[in-house]
């Protein structure tokens, strides 16, 4: 096989193992680490200030109390989310384009390696710092999916709670011994209520919807000596299934329709010498990715762009990558489609890259220097098959051609296979009712 093509194939755990991930469209999730090249073994996502400040201080400080550069480590942190203020359910459903939604989405990430590898091998400390937050443009048509959703689940619980009265009547008037002696006195009842409350539509959705409730009940424990508990769970399962469009309205918000705008920054600083008094920036980039989300008839597709600007420190990649063309700027532009079926997705990506440099050409007769303008491109295109195992985990297959390698001789052709774990989001005790 020609030595400019390199077929790699891996499995990478997300947080568990250290693997350098594909130069991907999208604005990263922690842009120190992309900057790094790099994905920690973990990264800490310190929920106050009291426990930034000991991730920190655990982590950069030796049992001396001398400073240190930990190795592979990351840390996200939100500053908005820090302290207990909460955020509205108008403000997190329909939020405004202001100076809050950049704060509350705003975060700043830290990477840190102690294996950053100059030319000559030479094992070297590196840190990188980043930012990134987001807004999120809502329109009519939004607001109208958001308003048919809380109109349904309204509409449900009201149905679950008249179920349930019923069934807290009966409760009072029948005794039981065993499970099974329960549920047959009070299906008839229970297919009954339902049917009524349902506006009498159909008694065959109701006895569909009793029938999908008695499936579920095998799982429910049973004591003679404690049947209040038997009870309370019979309850809370009947409101689970009466809720069922809750898990399709929480799919919606964590992919809502509309227009929104990715921004991220990062720098990564080196100790090519690994002494703390002299440091230098080898690369700094800054990303924006608008992305839209279609709704009706194409609600599956979600389009994304990208437009990411990058800076090389050449005189750095000069003497401590004598043999490596490196460009002092970088613009890349590029576009992905992405198309989600229930468990399934699929990405189309493809991004051009514009370098440029000024290289010295010698002198004119006044003894100014004159340059020369050195530019080139480049291409990059990448397919993308996830399939989401879990609501966390997704087992996702990459294949394409990526940008050429700065640091390696490998080459462009690329097979990935990965394993992805995601976290994040505010949690519902954030949301309040009330403004």
């Amino acid at each position: 096989m020609k030595n400019w093509i390199t077929i790699i194939l891996l499995i990478s755990f997300g947080t568990i193992q250290s693997q350098k991930k594909l130069d991907a469209l999208t604005t990263p999730s922690s842009p120190a680490a992309s900057m790094l090249g790099m994905q920690p073994s973990s990264i800490l996502q310190p929920k106050s200030y009291r426990a930034l400040e000991a991730a920190l201080f655990t982590n950069f400080s030796d049992n001396n109390g001398n400073s240190v550069i930990p190795n592979d480590f990351g840390l996200e942190f939100m500053p908005y989310w820090a302290t207990d203020h909460g955020i509205t359910i108008e403000e997190y459903l329909y939020p405004k384009i202001n100076l809050n939604q950049i704060l509350r989405n705003s975060s700043f990430s830290v990477a840190s390696t102690q294996n950053f590898l100059l030319q000559d091998s030479t094992k070297t400390k590196s840190i990188a710092l980043g930012y990134r937050t987001s807004l999120f443009f809502g329109n009519a048509q939004d607001k109208e999916i958001i308003k048919q959703h809380i109109d349904r689940l309204t509409i449900n619980q009201r149905v679950g709670s008249k179920i349930m009265s019923r069934l807290i009547e009966l409760e009072s008037k029948f005794h039981y011994k065993t499970k099974e002696e329960y549920l047959t006195a009070v299906h008839d009842s229970l297919t009954i209520r339902i049917n009524e409350v349902l506006g009498k539509k159909s008694i065959k959705q109701a006895e569909e919807i009793t029938k999908n409730i008695y499936d579920a009940t095998e799982n429910l424990s049973f004591d003679e000596n404690n049947t209040d508990l038997f009870f309370t769970s019979f309850l809370e399962l009947i409101e689970s299934k009466m809720m069922g469009s809750y898990e399709e309205f929480k799919a919606y918000i964590q992919e809502r329709q509309g227009f929104n705008i990715d921004f991220a920054y990062a720098l990564s600083l080196n100790f090519p010498t690994n002494d703390f008094g002299y440091s230098q920036v080898p690369r700094q980039s800054f990303w924006i990715n608008p992305s839209y989300k279609f709704s009706d008839k194409i609600n599956f597709l979600k389009a994304i762009g990208v437009l990411r600007y990058e800076w090389y420190n050449k005189k750095y990649f000069e003497k401590y990558f004598p043999d490596t063309k490196v460009y002092k700027n970088n613009f890349d532009y590029g576009l992905a489609l992405l198309g989600e079926f229930k468990k399934f997705s699929i990405e189309f990506e493809a991004t051009g890259r514009k370098s440029s440099s000024l290289s010295a050409a010698g002198t004119d007769g006044s003894g100014n220097t004159l340059y020369t303008k050195e530019t080139a491109s480049d291409f990059q295109y990448i397919g993308t098959f996830s399939y989401r195992l879990t609501e966390q985990i997704a087992l996702s297959y990459q294949i394409g051609s990526s940008f050429k390698p700065i640091f390696t001789t490998n080459g462009t052709l690329i097979s990935l296979l990965s394993l992805n774990f995601g976290f994040g989001g505010p949690n519902t005790t954030d949301v309040t009712s009330k403004k």
